[in-house]
Formats: structure tokens, C-alpha cells, sequence
């Protein structure tokens, strides 16, 4: 069934994860750890899920998949409502990874990649063509990383094989479930940088559950916010900075620090057309680079502007520190992603 959302009696084709008034009470506990939320899910969209220890975004998380069951309401997946879904056919089309990764021990690299596909039979030629595809696709070369088993790996490489193994079925959605934060940091963010060319090129639907603000601005398309079990935004990270919904949102996520919203503003949004020509001390940045990067060239360079150019390495543009300048918050949108 193709991704859709119940809207009215009918479904709306683009909305591939709904929550429908759904929440979650654990037995014996005296408050939800989810309370009643509606949230509908785009089709090929990254989503953060941000939240402090104990906020529900674990929780929230693990209702899809049905780790946990919702107390109330209901949650469709690709249009299905995932109650009348059998939990193991259910599981096989929705990727996870956790931060402990969890592979076996006791099986090479291709084997714990390849389980959901032997378990759904496949032939081995073709298992042995998606696992080496895979593990291309998380830069691990296949020759070098396929019958390794875990203990040879280092945390980063165990949690690109994870990442890899959650991937195997081809499965539209992925859920991680802070699947970086036992990760150092220079690993964690080629990792972050890694799964959003893995996204971009793939188009999977991502539900990313992190308590790191930079994290969640940085990889989500939109994120959720949530506080003591409720949603308290469900927005653009652009927006979440600059209109944040309350006091709790304004406090996580810094939104007056202008130095943190220019790391997710692209040069892209902010050029203007090229004036005069190149010359040999003009330094280019492309089109996907951040704003205080660019900033911090004009500051550290004798130069006037930096010259964007695109993929072709073609110049198409240029930004000096007048661009860079907020003088209102209407200026801040005109270079929103």
C-alpha cells in the first residue's frame, strides 16, 4: 500500500508514518510517558526527535515499530493502521538502529547484514550483491570489511555495519534511536555527515531520536520537540530558531544565538550575483556551505567576499559581510533553507 495518512476518510498519498490521538502510560506509572499526540510524517523526510532524559522521544519512537504498544489511539504506517500488521511483518520493512548497536558476535559482517534477507529467503546471489552494496554505501569496502566479525571493528565501523544491517531489506523507513551518542566526536559528526548523503541519495524516511541540539539541527528537515511527554514543537529548524513555540523551545535550542542559526544557513540562500572577475586570492566555498563558515573566512582572510560556485565548481555567486548582516527577522527568512 502506497504511504498515506487517514484524513477525513480518505488517505493523503504524500504521509507515510500518522499518529492519530495516540499515547503511551506504562503500567504501575502515575503520568503518560506520551500524552495524546497527533503527528503526521512525510514521505522521504529526515526527522529529528528532541528531548531531554525522559521527555517521550524513545517512547514515541518505539510505537511504530511496536516495541511499545500505544495505550490509546492509533498509529498507520504507509496507510496501514500497524495493529492489524503481524509485529514480525511489521519489523521487516522498518529499519532500527539503537546505540548499542547489537550485532552478533558470533557472525562475520556480511552475516549480521544479511539477516532479515535470509530470513526473508532471498538467494544468495542476491543477498551477496545488497551486502556489498551496503557496506560501499557506509564506506567499508566489502573486500576489506565482509568477513570481519565485530570485535575486529572499531565503534565507528561497528555502527556503519549496523546502520548497513538496518538498510539490508531495503526498507522505506528507518528508525535510530540515538545511535551516535556513544560515539566520539569527530567520528560522530563524519557519521552524521555520512548518513545525511546516505539519505539524500537513498530518500528513506528518517525518524532520528537525539538529546543533542546541534545534532538534531544539523540532520533533521523538521524536528520534534518534546518536554514531560508532549510535543511542544513539530517545526523546521529554521523556525524552531526563530519562532520557537514557548519558553521550554526558546531555552533548548538557544534561539538568540545568531552564531548558531548562521551553522544552518547554506551559502546558497544568502549569494548574491558575482560582480568583476575571479583572481588568484579568491576563495571559494559551495553552495552547501554554512553561513559561519563563510563568516569566519571574511573575518580570518584579507578578502572582501567569498565566490560561491556549484557542484561544477562554476562560479554562481558571491557573499560578503553585507549578506551575512540580520538587520530583522524577515532578512533571516529570505535565507532560510
Amino acid at each position: 500500500m502506497k504511504p498515506g495518512t487517514f484524513k477525513g476518510g480518505g488517505f493523503v498519498s504524500n504521509i507515510i508514518i500518522q499518529f492519530d490521538k495516540v499515547s503511551k502510560t506504562f503500567p504501575k506509572a502515575s503520568k503518560p510517558s506520551v500524552y495524546e499526540t497527533s503527528l503526521s510524517i512525510e514521505e522521504g523526510s529526515f526527522i529529528t526527535i528532541l528531548g531531554t532524559s525522559g521527555s517521550g522521544k524513545t517512547t514515541l519512537l518505539k510505537m511504530i515499530n511496536r516495541i511499545h504498544e500505544p495505550s490509546s489511539g492509533k498509529i498507520f504506517v504507509q496507510g496501514e493502521d500497524i495493529t492489524k500488521v503481524p509485529v514480525t511483518q511489521l519489523r521487516r520493512k522498518i529499519g532500527y538502529v539503537i546505540q548499542q548497536i547489537g550485532l552478533f558476535p558470533h557472525m562475520t559482517v556480511k552475516e549480521n547484514i544479511a539477516t532479515v534477507p535470509r530470513i526473508l529467503k532471498w538467494d544468495g546471489e542476491k543477498i551477496n550483491e545488497r551486502v556489498d552494496f551496503l557496506l560501499r554505501l557506509v564506506h567499508l569496502p566489502p573486500e576489506d570489511f565482509r568477513d570481519r566479525y565485530p570485535r575486529q571493528l572499531s565503534g565507528g565501523q561497528q555502527q556503519r555495519v549496523g546502520i548497513a544491517r538496518a538498510m539490508a531489506s531495503d526498507p522505506d523507513i528507518l528508525l535510530m534511536d540515538e545511535p551516535f551518542g556513544a560515539i566520539d566526536a569527530i567520528t560522530r559528526s563524519s557519521l552524521q555527515d555520512e548518513l545525511l548523503a546516505i539519505q539524500k541519495k537513498m530518500r528513506k524516511t528518517i525518524l532520528f531520536v537525539t538529546h543533542d541540539i546541534e545534532e538534531a539541527l544539523k540532520l533533521g528537515d523538521k524536528i520534534i520537540v518534546m518536554n514531560e511527554g508532549k510535543v511542544q514543537q513539530f517545526d523546521t529548524p529554521i523556525n524552531i530558531l526563530m519562532n520557537p513555540a514557548n519558553e521550554f523551545v526558546s531555552q533548548l535550542v538557544k534561539s538568540d544565538d545568531v552564531f548558531q542559526l548562521l551553522s544552518f544557513l547554506n551559502a546558497e540562500k544568502a549569494m548574491v550575483p558575482l560582480q568583476g572577475e575571479m583572481h588568484e586570492k579568491s576563495v571559494e566555498v559551495s553552495t552547501e556551505t554554512n553561513l559561519k563558515t563563510v563568516l569566519s573566512l571574511l573575518l580570518k582572510k584579507d578578502i572582501d567576499n567569498v565566490v560561491v560556485v556549484d557542484n561544477q565548481n562554476k562560479p554562481v555567486g558571491q557573499i560578503g559581510l553585507d549578506q551575512l548582516k540580520i538587520k530583522d527577522q524577515d532578512s533571516l527568512y529570505s535565507v532560510s533553507r
